[in-house]
């Protein structure tokens, strides 16, 4: 496992204990801008203020989170590629099925064709791990009740869904559509596997402090939305789920690192 955080003004290797007035900008050991999203409340699901809420999303409740630092993006083919040398990741696919992993110009896409262990294994080698449902909620809406990440509905200018470009595009493609805190394709592009296992009833009993999703399943969470999944699939509260070892065109991932107190 890597050390956990680079600050990018004295080029240094450090933990997160370090104070974040001695940095301008934090980034993972793998070159990922961190964006920090403090602890407090939240809110997590939908209800019937949203017309295209579904059941799983409710009840709409709130959660405490503590502080965390989330990736700015999805992780992309360079980066993945890198844990794959250093013998860490698996190959995400086949070089047929995936040509693009290894070719320079889609270094800055995000990776794909990666299962859910796949996604857990880089983010353990960076020294993290997935972020949980609720905590990738937090990100994309901020602390108040809010449907997409950014203040006005969807559109081409502001995220990758609905077969608009009809593929991915590089993870930066989008800053129209950053979230309150700044971070970058919470809607579209790819759906993002995020640590939960899938529970249609697991708001009913979840926890108010740090809910990291049942205990067992079958199915594992995936958040986001992607490219040629329509609009509604791209909403915050929107809970796709898939078998973890199913890797596909449509599925990547960001990292989580938490905030030592």
């Amino acid at each position: 496992m890597r050390k956990r955080i680079i600050c990018t003004t004295t080029i240094c290797m450090v933990m997160l204990g370090l104070s974040v007035v001695q940095c301008t900008v934090l980034r993972a050991s793998d070159g990922m801008k961190l964006i920090y999203v403090p602890e407090g409340e939240s809110w997590v699901g939908s209800g019937e203020w949203d017309h295209e809420f579904n059941l799983d999303e409710t009840p709409e409740h709130k959660v405490y989170l503590d502080a965390f630092w989330l990736y700015k993006t999805e992780v992309t083919n360079a980066m993945y590629a890198e844990c794959v040398t250093a013998g860490s990741c698996g190959q995400p696919s086949s070089e047929e099925t995936n040509p693009r992993f290894r070719d320079p110009v889609y270094a800055d896409y995000p990776v794909v064709y990666v299962s859910w262990q796949d996604a857990t294994d880089y983010c353990t080698w960076v020294g993290g791990r997935l972020p949980t449902e609720a905590e990738w909620e937090k990100a994309a809406r901020g602390t108040g009740r809010a449907k997409y990440p950014w203040e006005n509905g969807p559109s081409e200018e502001n995220v990758n869904a609905a077969n608009s470009v009809g593929d991915t595009t590089p993870v930066d493609a989008y800053p129209k559509g950053a979230s309150p805190y700044g971070v970058l394709d919470m809607a579209g592009n790819v759906r993002e596997w995020v640590f939960d296992w899938y529970d249609e009833n697991y708001y009913s009993a979840a926890p108010y402090e740090n809910p990291m999703g049942p205990a067992t399943g079958v199915d594992k969470v995936l958040k986001g939305g992607s490219y040629y999944d329509n609009y509604e699939h791209t909403r915050i509260a929107d809970r796709l789920h898939h078998q973890p070892e199913s890797g596909g065109v449509n599925r990547g991932f960001r990292c989580v690192i938490l905030a030592t107190k």
